[in-house]
C-alpha cells in the first residue's frame, strides 16, 4: 500500500425489493492513517424495467469502529437512475455516478458501512456500486500532459483483465482517471450493466485502487429497446505518485453478466 496515493474501496451488491434499507456491507481502511476520506460514490441501477416504478432512493454511510471525525451522522446522499414507466417496453436508462466531496478523518483500520434505501417497493432488486477515495489527503485537479488508455471487451460477472498500460520512464504521477463502461452489440432485454475497476502494479504498491465507472445502466424491458444516451465521462481527480517506466494492470468486475460482450475503456492521465 502506497501511503502517498489516492485510494478507493468499493462495495457492489443488490439493493432490497421492499422500500427501506439494505447493507451493502462493510469497508476496513489499510492500517497506518489517519485516512483523509474526501469521495463518497454511489450508482444505482435496475435490474429489470417494470412500468410504473421508480428506482432510486438514497446511500447511508456510517462508522461502526467509531474512529472516523468529525462524526458522519447524518449521512445520507441521494442516488436515482429513473422514473415510472408506462408500457410492455422500455429502453436501457444511463445512471451517472454520483461523487460527492466530503471531509472525513478516518483512522488506520476503521471500519465504514454503507447502506441502501429503496424509496418504493420493486419488482425486481436494483443493482448498486458505492465506495469511498482517501489518501493523506484530498488531491487537487491538476491539467494533464498525457491520457493513456486501454480497452477490453467484457461480459463476463467475475475479475476479469481490461490490459496493461505501460508509463514512460518520464511519468512522476496519475493524476487523473476515467472509466468508460457501455454496451456493444446487440441490447438484450432485461440485462443490467454496471460494475467496476481496478489498478494493480509489480512495479509499486498503489492498492487499495478501486474506482467507478462514469456512467452505468439499467436494464431494458422489450424486443425492440433502445441504449441510453447522455453520457458524460468526467475525470477524477487523483494523486497516485509512480515510478516511470511503471506497467499498471487494469481490472473490470460487473455486478451482473451480459449477453453480448459489453466495451470496457480506462484512461489515465498523468504528468
Amino acid at each position: 500500500m502506497a501511503l502517498a496515493s489516492t485510494h478507493g474501496q468499493i462495495l457492489a451488491a443488490a439493493g432490497g425489493t421492499v422500500a427501506g434499507r439494505t447493507s451493502l456491507g462493510t469497508l476496513t481502511l489499510p492500517a497506518g492513517g489517519p485516512w483523509k476520506i474526501h469521495g463518497l460514490h454511489a450508482s444505482v441501477v435496475r435490474a429489470t424495467g417494470t412500468a410504473g416504478e421508480l428506482n432510486g432512493g438514497f446511500i447511508d454511510i456510517a462508522a461502526l469502529s467509531g474512529d472516523v471525525t468529525p462524526n458522519i451522522l447524518p449521512a445520507q446522499f441521494p442516488i436515482y437512475e429513473s422514473g415510472s414507466s408506462l408500457g410492455a417496453t422500455l429502453d436501457q436508462s444511463i445512471c451517472p455516478t454520483m461523487i460527492y466531496d466530503v471531509d472525513w478523518e478516518a483512522a488506520g483500520k476503521a471500519i465504514i458501512e454503507i447502506g441502501y434505501t429503496q424509496d418504493t417497493t420493486v419488482t425486481v432488486a436494483p443493482q448498486i456500486v458505492a465506495g469511498i477515495m482517501f489518501g493523506p489527503s484530498a488531491p487537487q485537479a491538476k491539467p494533464a500532459m498525457h491520457c493513456a488508455r486501454v480497452r477490453a471487451a467484457v461480459a463476463a460477472a467475475a475479475d476479469t483483465a481490461v490490459g496493461t498500460i505501460t508509463l514512460p520512464e518520464s511519468a512522476k504521477e496519475i493524476t487523473g482517471i476515467v472509466g468508460v463502461l457501455m454496451q456493444d452489440g446487440v441490447l438484450t432485454t432485461a440485462e443490467e450493466l454496471t460494475g467496476f475497476w481496478r489498478m494493480t502494479s509489480d512495479d509499486f504498491d498503489l492498492t487499495p485502487a478501486q474506482f467507478p465507472f462514469a456512467n452505468v445502466y439499467g436494464a431494458g424491458l422489450g424486443i425492440l429497446i433502445n441504449g441510453a444516451s447522455g453520457m458524460f465521462n468526467s475525470p477524477i481527480p487523483v494523486t497516485i505518485p509512480v515510478v516511470g517506466g511503471s506497467r499498471i494492470n487494469i481490472f473490470v468486475d460487473l455486478n451482473t453478466a451480459v449477453t453480448n460482450a459489453a466495451q470496457v475503456d480506462v484512461y489515465l492521465m498523468f504528468n
